[in-house]
């Protein structure tokens, strides 16, 4: 009898986390969608909200950094970003949208060093690449930035193959909308590369 309280209680205690991640998160998409039809001011006071009730709910941090960093308020979105690096240093959209902070604000040296250390996880990631690479030529490193472009530039051919693939997916489920519009993708990307 003992075991079945317990057994009781656990699913009990279970169904309560589970109800109140899934407010969390209604919360977030109604800020969300608040910012999505512009209204930034009404999305950030509901993600302030969040993030004081849920501190460790990264996802309201990162949309309060990121749309703090649209409006122009770039202290607030470095307190928001910076929260979820200290806790996880290897949040990738907190890290994105801070090393697009610090393009922004010019400050291209913390640029290359964020961004350095993120591509020891996300090695070859094209975005990472691209703000790194914007770090180089800010700080009028013309070879690295270069070099670094040309690295983001190679993910083209992957990319115009993956538009060929889910072409031909659509093609055999009869989607020729679909197909097509993915075929003309493939090809220009294609094409971008044969003329340049």
């Amino acid at each position: 009898m003992k075991w079945l309280k317990i057994v009781l209680l656990t699913v009990l205690l279970i169904s309560c986390r589970n109800a109140e991640k899934a407010q969390d998160h209604q919360a977030f998409i109604a800020a969300k969608d608040l910012y999505l039809q512009g209204d930034s001011q009404g999305a950030l006071e509901k993600l302030e909200a969040l993030e004081k009730h849920k501190p460790s709910y990264f996802p309201s941090f990162i949309l309060d950094g990121r749309i703090s960093l649209f409006t122009g308020q770039y202290e607030r979105a470095e307190e928001k970003l910076t929260h979820v690096l200290k806790i996880n240093p290897l949040e990738f959209d907190a890290i994105r949208w801070m090393a697009n902070l610090y393009l922004l604000t010019k400050r291209y040296e913390e640029t290359e060093k964020l961004v350095t250390i993120a591509l020891e996880k996300y090695p070859e990631e094209p975005r990472l690449l691209l703000l790194l690479a914007a770090s180089y030529k800010g700080q009028g490193k013309v070879k690295e930035a270069v070099v670094t472009y040309h690295r983001a530039y190679l993910f083209e051919v992957e990319l115009a193959y993956a538009h060929y693939e889910m072409a031909q997916l659509y093609s055999q489920f009869g989607l020729e909308k679909e197909h097509k519009e993915q075929m003309e993708r493939a090809s220009a990307l294609s094409e971008r590369r044969l003329h340049e």
